[in-house]
């Protein structure tokens, strides 16, 4: 018989999100024997890193859905980027105008790997100013796409992090 693991220790948010573009990335290396996946990159270049602002403003949802196409898994990744800026203003515009590969980083340190080569992330905005002083000004966004697999652990992704 198999049994799920429980862990109670157990953190929810999200720690760090990364937009990863389509000429970025190579492939993920599949290690069988230990069961892990690890991403290689062609290069560094077109990777955004996205902070996280604070433990309740990021959030990853994965829903999986049966359709009469079969299997399907919503992958949304939503966050607030504080302040509106000019600072940002060409970073945000080269995320609204592409399609992404993401890792999000958990609270728990667990990566994962979010969208396929036929099914990329789309990134949306809402930039708003606040109504009032304790109102949040910046940019709320969601990283959204519908893939036919789950998404997939990474491992050793300090190395992108070097």
């Amino acid at each position: 018989m198999k049994v799920i693991n429980y862990d109670f220790e157990n953190v929810g948010g999200l720690l760090q999100v990364i937009a990863v573009s389509p000429t970025s990335f190579l492939r993920i290396r599949k290690d069988y024997n230990a069961g892990l996946n690890y991403l290689e990159l062609r290069d560094r270049e077109n990777i955004i890193s996205i902070p996280v602002y604070a433990n309740d403003t990021y959030i990853y949802n994965e829903d999986k859905e049966v359709n009469d196409a079969g299997d399907c898994w919503n992958v949304s990744i939503e966050g607030v980027i504080p302040k509106l800026s000019s600072v940002n203003n060409q970073l945000m515009e080269t995320l609204e105008r592409g399609l992404w590969y993401v890792l999000a980083v958990d609270g728990n340190g667990q990566v994962h790997w979010c969208g396929q080569e036929d099914a990329l992330m789309l990134f949306a905005t809402n930039k708003t100013s606040g109504r009032s002083v304790s109102e949040r000004n910046g940019t709320s966004f969601t990283f959204t796409c519908v893939q036919d697999e789950p998404t997939i652990y990474i491992s050793g992704l300090e190395e992108l992090e070097a």
